[in-house]
């Protein structure tokens, strides 16, 4: 799949582009109009050398003729009889062929080179009847090829100056959006290490700009969302605390009736009392743990423990419900496989998962539960070939309370906190849990714990 274009890059890129539009349009303009006022003052320059000597001629100065010849300001002036013959002055084979054309400024390309031609007529000195024709020539091609270098130059700086602008542009623009990586890496830490008290990183000297009050916005409302789920875990460990007692004297009174009951009507209603007791103890056992370990509360002696016999103690407990519906239960585990645990919490994951199998399974199925070691990493597999779990739900089994199928679960008393609490528990123990299933075929759990 093609990487997407940053932000910051895709903003580079327009105003470098931007940027570039407008040296070539700026370079259009000034390049016209420099040679538009390169012409202007070509013809200025020849109409002034013109108008000096026909001024000249018309006063009929005696030797006109040698100062026009010997003086450096009239270089591009020349004389000519009225029947076009050369007198004195410039003489341009290029252009003495041209016509004269009185007081026109025009511009004249002969072979390739352009001249710019202004013709004046005017009376003889003393002496000379007749008039004359003045010429004043001067080739614009110089003046063109000064602004061709001045272009070229400019086409040649015009890569470093996009360069300097796309990197200055780019730093500028990295720097602007850092508010918005310091908002994604908050971001992405809470997410990873489930810490809702990471705040987003601001700057004591950072301007108070739009990022700015966004990354406030964005830790007062991560402010609140903190103080909620306080309050939501504090309240789960205070019901759960409250209800223990109730429940406990409750169960106790079922019990009870359950002993002196007189005949089987009373019976099953004391047995529906002390099953449904049973049922809320557990669910009030498990929001307790939860909670103790959403808070960090939770004892947790860790230490080196045989898996193997954990595991056979978890499959003994739940023959008898396997036997309910003829489910096979099988354990392979490798004779002294020694894991770093809590021997209490690792038996109550291990049970939750073969129960899960069982609940789930077909009549007549199999649950296995498996370890293997490899290195530093010990790997428990509980798998059944029960009625498996559907796509849709497959990400939504670790939420609490949440259920894939209410009428089976309500059949088994099932609350949707076990999956939940087993994934508590491996994640206390620093390991990981994975689930893999295929409706029809059954579900595999995998557990990786460390040591």
């Amino acid at each position: 799949m093609k990487k997407p274009t940053s932000i910051k890059t895709r903003i580079t890129i327009w105003y470098t582009t931007l940027m570039f539009v407008l040296i070539v349009v700026v370079l259009s303009l000034v390049g016209g109009l420099s040679y538009q006022l390169s012409i202007d003052s070509v013809e200025k320059d020849v109409i002034l050398q013109v108008t000096q000597v026909r001024e000249s001629l018309s006063k009929r100065q005696p030797g006109v003729f040698e100062i026009i010849e010997s003086k450096e300001e009239f270089k591009n002036v020349s004389i000519y009889e009225m029947d076009g013959k050369y007198i004195v002055g410039q003489y341009n084979y290029d252009v003495v062929s041209i016509p004269f054309e009185e007081g026109v400024p025009r511009k004249e390309n002969i072979d390739g080179k352009e001249y710019i031609v202004y013709d004046a007529r005017t009376p003889g000195p003393p002496g000379r009847h007749g008039g004359f024709w003045i010429r004043g020539v001067e080739s614009v091609n110089s003046t063109m090829l000064l602004g061709r270098s001045a272009i070229i130059i400019m086409l040649i700086l015009i890569p470093l100056i996009l360069l300097l602008t796309a990197l200055g542009g780019y730093y500028i623009t990295k720097k602007a959006f850092n508010p918005v990586n310091n908002i994604v890496k908050t971001a992405n830490d809470i997410s990873a290490q489930k810490d809702i008290s990471k705040r987003i990183e601001i700057a004591p000297d950072s301007k108070e700009d739009e990022l700015h009050h966004l990354s406030v916005t964005l830790n007062k409302m991560l402010d609140k969302i903190e103080n909620l789920i306080k309050q939501e875990k504090q309240f789960t460990s205070d019901a759960s605390h409250e209800l223990r007692t109730p429940i406990s004297v409750i169960l106790a009174q079922g019990e009870y009736l359950l002993d002196i009951a007189k005949d089987e009507k009373e019976k099953e209603l004391a047995q529906t009392i002390v099953d449904k007791s049973k049922q809320v103890s557990k669910l009030v056992s498990r929001l307790l743990l939860l909670a103790r370990i959403d808070q960090n509360r939770q004892k947790f002696n860790k230490e080196k423990v045989d898996l193997g016999v954990i595991i056979d103690v978890a499959v003994d407990s739940m023959k008898e419900l396997a036997a309910q519906k003829e489910i096979l239960l099988l354990s392979n585990v490798p004779e002294g496989t020694i894991v770093d645990a809590d021997e209490s919490l690792l038996l109550s994951a291990i049970t939750n998962l073969i129960s899960n199998g069982i609940k789930y399974g077909n009549e007549s199925g199999h649950v296995s539960v498996s370890a293997s070691k490899s290195g530093d990493k010990t790997e428990i597999i509980v798998a059944d070939n029960g009625v498996g779990i559907s796509e849709e739900h497959i990400d939504k089994i670790w939420t609490r309370f949440y259920r894939v199928d209410d009428v089976r679960n309500d059949e088994y008393g099932s609350s949707g906190l076990g999956l939940s609490m087993v994934k508590s528990i491996i994640e206390l123990h620093g390991g990981e849990i994975s689930v893999k299933s295929q409706l029809g075929k059954g579900t595999q759990f995998r557990v990786i714990l460390n040591g």
